[in-house]
């Protein structure tokens, strides 16, 4: 099959939507599809069969910095969709009526179109954002032959605001290459991966864990954005035995999640699933912890006593002090995380849509 991934972005960031979307097909390109990524404007060269569509400008929006096309060429479409002749478009959605509706809209009814969401509100105004686009895109979205949703909020979500439903697809990872970073646990290290903003919940971990700094304990925190020079600015003036690597490339995000005793993500909200959280588990984390936001939620309903309330730090410091000692209930949890992120991977994934796919073709 030829089949082109959809998405109102650029590739050169590697937010959870691209991560999500390159792993499926590059997994498709490894069974034999011939795949193609339909995208905003794009500089990398490490994947193949990339089209740029569109520019794209940066907003705020549902508490994220996220790009956003600008206008498409309907003619660069056409000649795409011309040359190109795709039994399959699959769309990342939410999507903007700039790009992604004007290839729905132009592609053949030949091409069968899927669609995932991903998103779930961070605030009111990007529940009501949503939904109004959900509305002007109601004709197209009816184009589509299914649609998934990451998770079962987002796909009551999806179904609140793009007015269909459709079936629960959770993101895929890696979990071959993840869990081969598996042994390398160094006790007392607690590490967070993600974008340094007031979503991920990146102050409230830095109180929870002056609170515990006993000198022995170790926070590792990768990433980027605009909060990390405030929290370098608070290591450094309270002396917090804390190691701020900066962003990292996938080997070493897997390295230092394997190395994690407590691997911690205390989001605050507008998270549909919670792709860091498979990952830690994949590489054997001693324990993931999540903030108690509906996406994460999904993930983590299992072990209710792994989430938390990110906004009350004397609490969520009490709780890492007790997975820290707690060596018995950390072993059991870590144990069951692992064998069940195994629902997660890509080749499980990449099965099931395949054969959604393959109908009628």
């Amino acid at each position: 099959m030829i089949i082109g991934y959809v998405l109102d972005d650029t590739l050169d960031k590697s937010d959870g939507v691209q991560q999500a979307m390159i792993t499926i097909g590059e997994k498709m390109r490894s069974l034999g599809h011939e795949v193609h990524y339909l995208v905003t404007d794009t500089k990398r060269t490490d994947l193949e069969n990339i089209h740029n569509l569109s520019g794209y400008f940066s907003m705020k929006f549902n508490g994220n910095s996220i790009r956003t096309p600008k206008p498409s060429s309907k003619k660069t479409i056409r000649k795409l969709l011309s040359e190109i002749k795709f039994d399959v478009l699959h769309v990342q959605m939410p999507y903007s009526p700039l790009m992604s509706a004007r290839i729905v809209k132009l592609a053949p009814k030949t091409t069968k179109i899927f669609g995932t969401f991903h998103i779930l509100p961070y605030n009111f105004s990007s529940r009501v954002g949503t939904k109004i686009l959900g509305k002007y895109l109601y004709k197209t979205t009816k184009q589509f032959n299914k649609v998934f949703a990451v998770s079962e909020p987002a796909r009551i979500f999806m179904k609140s605001t793009f007015g269909v439903d459709g079936e629960v697809l959770p993101n895929p990872i890696d979990y071959k290459f993840f869990s081969s970073f598996v042994g390398n646990i160094q006790p007392k290290r607690i590490v967070f991966v993600g974008r340094f903003d007031e979503r991920k919940g990146v102050k409230q971990l830095i109180k929870a864990f002056s609170l515990i700094n006993d000198g022995v304990t170790e926070l590792v925190m990768c990433g980027k954005g605009p909060l990390w020079d405030e929290v370098n600015a608070t290591v450094q003036r309270d002396k917090l035995n804390v190691i701020l690597p900066g962003f990292v490339s996938e080997e070493e995000k897997a390295k230092y999640l394997s190395s994690a005793d407590i691997a911690i993500f205390p989001s605050t909200g507008g998270e549909s699933f919670g792709i860091v959280l498979a990952e830690a588990m994949a590489c054997g984390a001693g324990i993931t912890l999540g903030g108690n936001n509906p996406g994460y939620s999904s993930v983590l309903s299992d072990w209710q006593d792994t989430l938390f309330n990110p906004f009350d730090s004397a609490l969520l410091a009490e709780k890492i002090n007790t997975f820290l000692t707690d060596s018995s209930r950390k072993r059991e949890i870590a144990t069951e995380q692992h064998d069940y992120v195994k629902n997660f991977d890509v080749d499980l994934i990449a099965k099931r849509l395949e054969n959604y796919y393959s109908e009628n073709h």
